[in-house]
């Protein structure tokens, strides 16, 4: 129940948030942005690693990336504290709602992205959030009813892919975008 009501206040807030946001809606596929913002749900190393690879590629492209990945746990796992190379969401950073407050995430709201992607292949709060109130130039993300006025592109997650098989997914469908 606590969940329900927490899902659909910010929900609420998110649709409010919409009417307000004056942003500049422009398709742009993957080749064409110079500005990416990249939200992902990072529950294993392997999810770590795809994204990290994908941004090593886009920044050998000159394009300028931010990343903020969500990991539902209140401790950074070992594998990433050697690494450091993202910022990152705990669920010890959430408030009451399931929001984040911290001033990444803000300055990350605040940026005029060409493109915004989330990878998380699911319903994940704290980045619907983000995405919701984002000046993201184009949003793109997984198809859920509650995220229809906020994503521009969005694709269906049919087949209960798992979030690096819905990156992959996602990447592809990117590059191959007519923006024109």
């Amino acid at each position: 129940m606590i969940n329900y009501l927490r899902n659909f206040i910010v929900h609420l807030k998110i649709q409010r948030e919409q009417r307000n946001l004056f942003r500049t809606k422009n398709v742009v596929n993957l080749t064409e942005a110079s500005t990416i913002g990249i939200l992902f749900l990072m529950e294993s190393e392997e999810d770590y690693d795809y994204i990290n690879s994908l941004v090593l590629q886009l920044n050998t492209k000159g394009k300028a990336v931010s990343i903020i990945a969500y990991l539902p746990m209140k401790q950074i796992p070992n594998y990433y504290l050697a690494k450091l190379k993202m910022d990152i969401i705990t669920s010890k950073d959430l408030n009451l709602l399931g929001i984040c407050k911290k001033p990444f995430v803000e300055s990350f709201i605040q940026k005029d992205f060409d493109l915004l992607i989330d990878f998380s292949a699911g319903d994940i709060l704290p980045l619907n959030y983000i995405s919701g109130y984002s000046h993201a130039n184009f949003k793109t993300g997984c198809f859920t009813q509650k995220m229809v006025e906020v994503f521009d592109f969005m694709i269906k997650n049919t087949d209960g892919m798992e979030s690096r098989e819905f990156a992959e997914t996602m990447v592809s469908y990117l590059r191959t975008i007519n923006s024109k």
